[in-house]
């Protein structure tokens, strides 16, 4: 009886050093995510800024395929005849 108690009482120290660990490293994470995150406006801003360079993109890949077809077709009449 009293063994078993020793044993009990050894497993709940364990657990709780277990624990203590676990609650130091997330503690040290979370102090590494504050730290080295960025604030939630320049976040905002760069994700803004991404969807204007996006579209930039896609605007100038269309641009670019709408001057491309005509010497294609061009192109290819010119071959066939």
């Amino acid at each position: 009886m009293l063994q078993d108690q020793s044993t009990v009482i050894e497993d709940l120290h364990s657990r709780i050093q277990k624990q203590k660990l676990d609650c130091d490293t997330v503690q040290m994470r979370l102090r590494f995510l504050q730290e080295t995150s960025a604030p939630k406006e320049t976040v905002t801003q760069l994700e803004s800024k991404i969807k204007e360079l996006e579209s930039r993109l896609s605007l100038e890949v269309t641009t670019r395929i709408h001057a491309e077809v005509p010497i294609f077709i061009f192109l290819f009449l010119f071959f066939i005849y």
